[in-house]
């Protein structure tokens, strides 16, 4: 699948810049963020919410379903007459529509934030998202290998793929790829091409409590990507005193909470951080106490008959759990001292934009690289064709000196 395609960039460019999380708007920064540099073309997923009834999985699965259905499709046929590259492409994009259809599921950790809502429907999407994933990387030259690391009995896994040259005698950096909240190992194979166009290495796992990785969402789960970073140590291809970290949204707060507290990460993106530090004023904290409360109001990703009660949150509900996450609380802000490139839309709805000036007013007085594009949301997705390639341009230039 191609990554910069002029019709994406065209449709995207025609787009209104409207964050929020409202599933019947596609729009930059809002809800389909998530998914817009995985396609070449937005149109279908133009057209399937077009025609949405509701987010139940009843409502919800089978429309994006039958969109990857015909990707399968033209993939199975593609394959079929020798035509590798079309059905890889074909194959990634039915994953892709898969990844609507499955959203935010799995979830185990009994997230406040999205709990548990694995119904059947969503559950056989997800299966279909796995193979769908398995059988375009089988189309590569060097398919990535599944990693699977331990620590106190849970599992955290991922895919790493290493450069073609790579060896005992010429060993090459690598980066740890930290996923987010919702969207998981086989949605960020971008970031691996990105690592490997650089000459580095990449395993990009599962979040805690996400995906296939059984960790729970909590602070002390940082020692799933401490348990990564001794897999990538004892690789012979790998150079141990050459480790980068890469996350995207809550990712984006991973990479940072794992190397303030782990030398071994030499260089790090940060996109879209939340969990900084920042507060926000009165007004912004009830704001976002609202939008929480709205969006859990109107939207349920789960099967029918089951959505909760939705309760707006205290502030003191609301200051708990930001001091169980604040790295400028937990006194990890200062001890971030590695080079860090951060980049963010401006309108960012749920990770403020203040995270990434805190950040930036804090630490050594060089070193640290900001991008943030007025005209985009959350993770600047609007821009990553731009901010991309110059984010992992930088990290190799970085850990490389």
């Amino acid at each position: 699948m191609t990554t910069t395609q002029p019709k994406r960039t065209a449709q995207l460019a025609a787009l209104p810049v409207q964050p929020g999380e409202d599933p019947f708007v596609v729009a930059n920064g809002g809800f389909y963020r998530r998914w817009f540099n995985l396609v070449d073309d937005i149109q279908p997923m133009i057209d399937t919410v077009a025609a949405l009834k509701a987010t139940e999985d009843e409502d919800w699965v089978p429309p994006w379903s039958a969109v990857a259905d015909r990707y399968e499709r033209e993939a199975d046929a593609a394959l079929a007459r020798g035509d590798r590259a079309a059905a890889r492409s074909g194959y990634l994009h039915a994953k892709t529509y898969l990844s609507i259809a499955r959203f935010p599921a799995p979830y185990h950790s009994g997230s406040a934030i999205c709990p548990p809502n694995m119904g059947p429907i969503k559950a056989r999407a997800y299966e279909r998202y796995l193979e769908c994933f398995r059988k375009a990387t089988e189309l590569l030259e060097r398919p990535p290998e599944l990693v699977r690391v331990q620590r106190n009995g849970m599992d955290a896994v991922g895919h790493l793929r290493i450069p073609p040259g790579a060896s005992p005698s010429k060993r090459v950096p690598a980066v740890l790829v930290m996923c987010g909240a919702d969207m998981y190992k086989e949605d960020r194979e971008k970031y691996a091409d990105g690592a490997m166009t650089e000459g580095m290495a990449s395993l990009v796992v599962d979040a805690p409590g996400t995906g296939q990785t059984t960790f729970p969402h909590a602070p002390e789960s940082i020692v799933a990507w401490q348990a990564a970073l001794e897999h990538l140590q004892a690789r012979p291809e790998i150079d141990p005193e050459r480790l980068a970290a890469f996350g995207v949204s809550r990712g984006g707060l991973w990479v940072m909470r794992l190397a303030a507290l782990d030398a071994r990460i030499k260089g790090l993106i940060s996109v879209a951080p939340g969990g900084v530090g920042y507060w926000g004023t009165p007004e912004e904290r009830a704001e976002w106490r609202k939008f929480a409360y709205e969006r859990a109001k109107s939207n349920w990703f789960g099967p029918r008959g089951t959505r909760p009660v939705p309760r707006e949150p205290t502030e003191a509900e609301q200051r708990a759990e930001f001091l169980r996450w604040s790295l400028k609380d937990q006194g990890l802000l200062d001890k971030l001292t590695m080079p860090l490139y951060m980049v963010n839309g401006k309108v960012d709805h749920l990770t403020p934009i203040g995270n990434l000036y805190l950040a930036l007013e804090c630490g050594p007085p060089t070193g640290r690289v900001a991008r943030v594009y007025p005209d985009d949301g959350h993770i600047a997705a609007k821009n990553e064709r731009e901010w991309g390639p110059a984010a992992w341009r930088w990290l190799r230039e970085t850990i490389t000196r």
